[in-house]
């Protein structure tokens, strides 16, 4: 008989707006469910919408996929409501996504620490929140982790870290924390032949990721700002979920020279993102900070070159494939790589895509076995 895992975060399908989280609970899903049955436990709507889902059964199970999900509404998401979900299924671990979510990580942790659950094997994932970008609220967050060693709400939990930089991270925060550092698994890989052409003097940029600090779509308009040769498109898509910050960003795109021209595209379903990515030469994203990062790993299974800040994220590595990998405090280095992307013509560039393709395959192929070995290690 298979184990039964809950899996629990604030976002799942058909949501999209929650980012990687949502991509990395589907890929261990999937690429788990001959050895587990999975149940989710999740909102009935996505990121900061304010209406549900139209085609889901609210408060009820609906088979997603290899998986049961339990969407549950607004009303319902207390210690009452969660009880009652988490005490009807006889699970074997439970898999908490998020270390601040204040409703769907805390409350099944509170129940935990009430003695309101069985004794299950109870496991967290901070997907990112140590990792970049926490001066935002510093203080409140600081705070918040102080009151939760007081009263021992983060006891007794094995923790998953899935890269380098978040064990460093946990560790830091939680010296005597168990974890086990496995990275997220992806989505089957399957190669796809190169689309765009490469004329030297133009270059196609793409933004793909939340409107918020984080994500650091200022910066990457400070950096265009500077750029006054060659010809050059840069979209932007996601969600509009800092509405300050895009005012800030619009600023900077009004104020733009006329040989970059910026356009926003809306929100992007998960399912148009390999799409999208194939109509642009590269990825400009210099995050403060990624545990993981699904969308960089899309832009480089789509033939879409990365440019990333150093440091913050998994995939330094990818310097020796392309040479566009610079530390944020060098926002020259940054200029610097996109006008050399600028004058590439369409042979140095296929020659950079395959090395491109040949990079994210290994990583995607190669690790996966090794990956699928950690998580049976992780939640058995």
């Amino acid at each position: 008989m298979k184990k039964k895992i809950i899996v629990i975060n604030g976002q799942y399908l058909p949501g999209y707006k929650g980012g990687g989280p949502i991509q990395s609970c589907v890929n261990m899903i999937e690429n788990l469910k001959d050895q587990y049955d999975f149940y989710v436990l999740t909102a009935d709507r996505d990121h900061k919408e304010e209406q549900p889902y139209s085609n889901v059964k609210i408060n009820e199970w609906n088979q997603v996929g290899p998986a049961k999900v339990f969407y549950m509404s607004p009303d319902f998401q207390n210690l009452a409501g969660f009880h009652k979900v988490l005490k009807s299924i006889d699970y074997d671990a439970m898999y908490l996504n998020g270390y601040y979510s204040p409703v769907f990580t805390i409350m099944p942790l509170i129940l935990k620490r009430l003695g309101k659950l069985k004794n299950k094997k109870t496991i967290l994932t901070p997907r990112g929140d140590f990792t970049g970008g926490t001066e935002n609220k510093k203080l409140k967050k600081y705070t918040f982790i102080y009151l939760s060693k007081l009263t021992g709400l983060y006891n007794n939990l094995l923790w998953h870290a899935t890269s380098e930089l978040e064990l460093k991270d946990i560790k830091k925060k939680f010296k005597k924390a168990e974890v086990l550092n496995i990275s997220n698994l992806a989505s089957n890989y399957t190669p796809v032949a190169p689309s765009i052409i490469k004329k030297s003097g133009e270059l196609r940029l793409v933004f793909v990721s939340r409107i918020f600090p984080k994500k650091n779509l200022k910066y990457a308009l400070e950096i265009l700002k500077e750029i006054k040769t060659g010809k050059i498109t840069f979209d932007i898509f996601g969600p509009m979920e800092d509405k300050l910050y895009w005012e800030e960003c619009t600023g900077l795109i009004n104020d733009m020279s006329d040989n970059v021209k910026i356009s926003y595209k809306g929100e992007a379903p998960h399912s148009e993102i390999g799409d999208i990515f194939g109509n642009y030469h590269a990825f400009l994203f210099p995050t403060l900070g990624e545990n993981y990062g699904h969308v960089i790993v899309e832009s480089m299974a789509n033939n879409c070159l990365v440019i990333l800040s150093k440091g913050v994220t998994p995939w330094d590595s990818y310097e020796e494939i392309a040479a566009t990998v610079e530390h944020l405090s060098n926002k020259d280095g940054f200029i610097k790589i996109i006008n050399y992307l600028i004058d590439m013509d369409e042979k140095e560039f296929s020659i950079i895509v395959e090395k491109n393709q040949k990079y994210i395959e290994s990583h995607l192929l190669n690790g996966k076995k090794q990956n699928i070995q950690g998580y049976t290690e992780l939640l058995s």
